[in-house]
């Protein structure tokens, strides 16, 4: 196995996971990196906790005591996800650092595929790997194939590719070499998820930057995670709420690329909402209602998103919020 530590450093790589009051599905988690094969490769777990009030700390120590030295245990008290992975890049000793949901189940290749991707590829400076969505309950009819981004699933297929932006990885299952955050910053702590917000997009302004920065991302299909899926998470309110705070994370994201782009995000998404009520197109009310009304759950999808974009472009037009990149 080739060895991607600096001199700086004897770990090969860091897996850092973030988590906020899920100590149940933490404990899941850990159990599950027990079977990930590491013969051959130094790697360390950091464990960030965001301020959680549930029994976190408790599981990692359990976790630590039965397996000593093999997780690091870190206290970020300040509230947001992009807070988190800023301390755990800060604390992570590794030549590579990962990034993984607090409520996945590793496959045993995993971390074996994200380093041969890495050694085939040898101008990658990130990789992406496969998440595969495993649900609590049996999947219902109207969850289709499209909405599986929603639970983290990129829809990369099964080949080994480039990932050109804005085709990016996700938060579940992504890995970075340690120069890529020295050479464009950290996360945007004004986008991720805040506690019970459902806001995002600080990984697609993060892979932005690394586009215009001419950084090379990799897709790595045999990388292999599952992520968990409660039931509350598949119920069409929780998509619905999804949707609506994905519109406001577009016109956040757009804010920090151009901000003049809040006006015409604003003008596009009026002239679209008018075609979605009146228009002809297959997913508009008017045809719904006429003609497909087993659509009517993407009619909703659609109205949901153009009300956050609605909202949050004029929030930005009156505020005039400047939303600065970390460096």
């Amino acid at each position: 196995m080739e060895n991607f530590s600096s001199e700086q450093s004897t770990v090969d790589i860091s897996i850092v996971v973030c988590t906020y009051n899920r100590a149940e599905m933490l404990e899941d988690t850990l159990r599950s990196w027990v079977t990930v094969d590491k013969e051959s490769i130094h790697v360390e777990l950091v464990v960030v906790d965001n301020n959680s009030t549930d029994l976190t700390r408790q599981v990692v120590r359990q976790f630590e005591q039965a397996r000593p030295g093999e997780v690091i245990y870190v206290f970020e008290d300040k509230p947001g996800l992009s807070f988190a992975r800023n301390k755990g890049i800060e604390i992570a000793r590794g030549r590579l650092i990962a990034f993984v949901d607090d409520d996945i189940y590793f496959t045993e290749d995993w971390l074996k595929e994200i380093l041969n991707t890495f050694r085939n590829q040898g101008r990658a400076d990130c990789v992406g790997g496969n998440s595969i969505p495993s649900f609590e309950i049996p999947k219902p009819e109207w969850l289709t194939d499209d909405l599986m981004r929603v639970y983290g699933s990129t829809l990369s297929g099964e080949t080994e590719k480039v990932m050109a932006f804005p085709e990016h990885p996700f938060g579940v299952n992504m890995v970075f070499k340690r120069e890529v955050f020295e050479r464009i910053g950290l996360f945007n702590t004004r986008l991720g998820r805040i506690k019970k917000s459902l806001l995002s997009n600080e990984e697609k302004e993060l892979f932005y930057r690394i586009d215009q920065a001419g950084l090379l991302t990799y897709y790595s299909p045999k990388a292999i995670i599952f992520h968990r899926i409660p039931a509350d998470r598949i119920d069409q309110r929780w998509i619905l709420r999804r949707m609506y705070w994905q519109g406001i994370s577009k016109v956040s994201f757009s804010q920090i690329i151009d901000k003049k782009s809040r006006f015409y995000l604003l003008k596009d998404t009026l002239r679209n909402f008018k075609n979605f009520l009146f228009g002809q197109r297959p997913y508009s009310v008017r045809n719904c209602i006429v003609f497909f009304p087993w659509q009517a759950f993407k009619v909703k999808l659609r109205a949901v998103l153009s009300f956050g974009i609605t909202i949050q472009s004029l929030i930005e037009i009156f505020n005039h919020r400047d939303l600065k990149i970390n460096q």
